[in-house]
C-alpha cells in the first residue's frame, strides 16, 4: 500500500485501540497486524509523517513482535497500541514494514504504594526516559522572579516537551513565562478570587489542555513546593482549588474518571505524546 493507504489504516488501527489484531503474514501471531510499505515510497518521508501525526519515537524500543525476522528501528506510543517501524528480512529480500501492535502498561493499583507521584507518571505512560530535558532553572527562575516546583522541575527534565494522552500540555518555562505575561496584561477577571501572577497570592499557569481548560499555582507560600493547583473551565465561573502538587494532580487527571478534570480520553493505555525531534535520521535499508 502506498502512504496515504497506509497511514489511514494505521489511524484506523489506533484509534480506537480495542479493535482485533490479526496479521495477514503467514505465521505470525495475533496481537499485531503487519503492514507492508510500497516499494515506491520514500521510507524517510513515510517516517517523518508518523512523527508529525505521533509526536518522536521513544527513545528504547519496546518489546515488538517478530523481532527475529524484523529489525525494528523506531517505535511510537499512542493508546493500547504501539506503532512501529522496520525492515522485514527474508533471506536477500529486505523490504519495509509498519506494524501496529498491542501495548500494555500497569494500571495504578498495581503500582508500589511508596512510588512518588513522577515515577507513576512514568510507568502508566510507559515512558523510556532518554536524555533529561536540560533547563537552565537559575536563568528561568530568575527571569520569572520566583522558584517553581521541585516536582515541576522533575516533570519537565524526566518528559520535556508534549502531551499527555495527546491532550494536555505541561508548559515548558518560556511557554509558561509568555503566558503568564498574557495573563497579567489582561488583569484579574471579575469573578476569580486570585489576580494573575506577579501578584502575590497570583495565578502562575503551568498546563493547559484542548478543552480551554487552564492549570495554575496559587503562589501563596513562599515555599513553591506548598502551591496548591487552581485549575478553571471555559466562561465565566470560578476555578476550582486543589491542594496536591503538580504530579499528583496529573496522575489522578489520567487514571480517576471521577476527576473534575479528567481527561476524556476512550483508550486502553496512557501515553506522552513528545514534541522533542531526534535530528536527522535515515531509515533505509542498511547491509548487516
Amino acid at each position: 500500500m502506498d502512504a496515504d493507504q497506509l497511514l489511514a489504516t494505521v489511524a484506523g488501527l489506533v484509534w480506537p485501540d480495542f479493535g482485533e489484531l490479526t496479521c495477514d503474514e503467514p505465521g505470525h501471531p495475533a496481537g499485531h497486524v503487519c503492514l507492508p510499505v510500497s516499494a515506491s515510497t520514500p521510507v524517510n518521508y513515510l517516517v517523518e509523517t508518523i512523527d508529525d501525526r505521533y509526536g518522536s519515537p521513544h527513545s528504547h524500543l519496546p518489546s515488538l513482535p517478530c523481532d527475529e525476522e524484523i529489525d525494528w528501528l523506531c517505535a511510537w506510543a499512542f493508546g493500547g497500541r504501539w506503532i512501529a517501524f522496520g525492515h522485514y528480512r527474508s533471506g536477500v529480500d529486505v523490504r519495509p514494514v509498519v506494524t501496529v501492535t498491542e501495548r500494555s502498561t500497569p494500571s495504578p493499583d498495581q503500582l508500589p504504594a511508596e512510588a512518588s507521584w513522577l515515577d507513576r507518571l512514568v510507568a502508566i505512560t510507559g515512558w523510556a526516559p532518554g536524555q533529561a530535558h536540560e533547563v537552565d532553572w537559575a536563568a528561568v527562575e530568575s527571569r520569572l522572579g520566583t522558584r517553581l516546583p521541585t516536582d515541576y522541575k522533575r516533570l519537565v527534565e524526566t518528559f520535556g516537551e508534549g502531551q499527555f494522552d495527546g491532550f494536555l500540555d505541561v508548559y515548558l518555562p518560556e511557554t509558561m513565562r509568555q503566558f503568564a505575561a498574557c495573563e497579567a496584561a489582561l488583569g484579574q477577571q471579575p469573578w476569580e478570587p486570585h489576580p494573575p501572577f506577579p501578584a502575590p497570592d497570583g495565578l502562575l499557569p503551568w498546563a493547559g489542555n484542548e478543552h480551554e481548560q487552564a492549570f495554575y499555582w496559587i503562589t501563596e507560600s513562599p515555599d513553591p513546593d506548598q502551591w496548591p493547583i487552581y485549575a478553571t473551565g471555559v466562561g465565566s465561573e470560578e476555578g476550582h482549588r486543589f491542594d496536591c502538587s503538580a504530579t499528583e494532580f496529573l496522575f489522578r487527571q489520567l487514571t480517576d474518571r471521577r476527576h473534575p478534570f479528567s481527561i476524556p480520553a476512550d483508550f486502553h493505555a496512557h501515553w506522552f505524546l513528545s514534541y522533542d525531534g531526534s535530528g536527522e535520521r535515515s531509515y533505509a535499508a542498511a547491509d548487516r
